[in-house]
């Protein structure tokens, strides 16, 4: 809307000036003759004054000299009117000026005022008949004083015409000003959302693609060594690799293609589909034990993936870091106001072995954030021998997955479920 009446802008000013010229030819009944050379030149200040404000002023001021010098006619034959167009000058003027020299402007309103008077009284006829008695000889005292009285009257016309055409002007800015700071924070808005998605995405394929290729890589490299030996367990594990293959690539295609997981009456993953996971891992050589206190609980689609992300990251990173030997334990605490998510895993302490470190990267970090984006947090506390990851998750709190969508099939109770 407001462009719109920008562009229109600047047709007001040539309008304005057909109004004044029709309503001056129509209010003095004049017609196009040299009578009408001064009324002619400002009406074409006028036209010009918003895109030209410079050169309307100097036409203005030219056109007042020529009338001084009687080279147009004096105010008698001209028309008193024809002045009226002088303080619309000043104001498109005002609007259109572009400069830094910003005085220009209301020294001219001054100045034209100064030369209109000096015209006033240079026509005898005219002054005469407004004052309706001879002004000269009437002494010098009372001539300055009615002097005084039209400069001022037309100074203060054309500086009040002036301070509402910088008005406008200024207005006009804040606004332009509003809408590019509108527009930049629409724009910055835009590229947050983006990157935003983009972190979501990447953290995904991160726990999507590390858990698989990680289960992956286990099965493969036992096939390697027992495929002469334990036909049957090659058939098997070439069955989890299948299944993690193929987990991943659903998964992967439907981030690609923009199908939010979180939004979907049907999350990727629940809660119960962690003994999937557990049975994965226990087959690639790390047996996981997942135990469960409490009642659980009803959760959006949003949680329960939460859920899942945050066990699969932990149990992954164990199969990664941890002494697979040992096992890992999954512990889940049931509250009627929160989920605690215990896991905890055995690191290598052979001499002989690699030194293990702490779990780093993309993966805690983004733990972290997924929990706080459920309104929970995450912790882990490494010992001389154990890793431990803990994780909180509220039953309400600042989720970024709707409420209204619920998650209706029951969830089991993993109580003691050796994998």
């Amino acid at each position: 809307m407001f462009k719109t009446i920008q562009s229109l802008r600047l047709l007001a000013a040539p309008a304005m000036a057909v109004l004044l010229l029709g309503a001056i030819f129509i209010l003095e009944e004049r017609h196009f003759d040299q009578k009408s050379a001064l009324l002619l030149a400002l009406v074409t200040g006028v036209a010009v004054a918003e895109i030209l404000p410079a050169a309307a002023l100097g036409l203005v001021f030219v056109s007042l000299v020529l009338q001084s010098l009687k080279i147009f006619p004096l105010v008698f034959l001209s028309g008193v009117l024809s002045y009226a167009a002088v303080p619309v000058v000043i104001f498109f003027a005002a609007i259109g000026w572009k400069t830094r020299s910003r005085w220009v402007a209301p020294s001219a309103a001054v100045i034209f005022a100064g030369i209109i008077t000096v015209n006033w009284f240079t026509d005898q006829t005219w002054i005469n008949i407004i004052f309706a008695s001879p002004i000269y000889g009437r002494g010098l005292l009372r001539t300055l004083t009615y002097a005084f009285l039209i400069f001022g009257a037309f100074a203060a016309l054309n500086l009040a015409t002036w301070a509402v055409g910088v008005a406008v002007n200024n207005l006009s800015r804040s606004r332009r000003a509003q809408l590019a700071a509108e527009t930049k924070l629409r724009e910055t808005a835009t590229e947050l959302t983006v990157e935003q998605e983009r972190n979501r995405i990447a953290g995904e394929l991160h726990d999507v693609l590390a858990h698989s290729l990680t289960v992956i890589v286990a099965q493969a490299d036992g096939i390697r060594f027992i495929h002469r030996t334990e036909p049957e367990t090659v058939e098997e594990a070439s069955k989890v690799i299948a299944e993690s293959a193929r987990t991943a690539l659903v998964e992967t295609r439907r981030l690609i293609e923009g199908f939010s997981t979180e939004v979907t009456d049907h999350p990727a993953h629940r809660v119960e589909d962690l003994v999937i996971l557990a049975e994965r891992l226990s087959s690639s050589g790390m047996p996981v034990t997942i135990e469960t206190t409490g009642q659980p609980r009803d959760m959006t689609a949003g949680q329960q993936l939460t859920v899942y992300r945050l066990a699969q990251e932990s149990l992954t990173n164990a199969f990664k870091h941890g002494d697979r030997s040992q096992g890992t334990q999954l512990h889940l605490v049931w509250t009627a106001a929160s989920l605690e998510l215990r896991i905890r895993s055995s690191l290598i302490t052979s001499p002989a072995a690699t030194p293990s470190t702490t779990p780093s990267g993309r993966g805690i970090a983004g733990m972290k954030a997924r929990a706080a984006a459920a309104g929970g947090w995450v912790e882990t506390v490494r010992g001389d021998e154990t890793f431990e990851v803990m994780a909180f998750l509220p039953a309400t709190g600042p989720d970024r997955y709707p409420e209204s969508v619920p998650a209706t099939a029951e969830l089991p109770v993993l109580d003691g479920a050796l994998l």
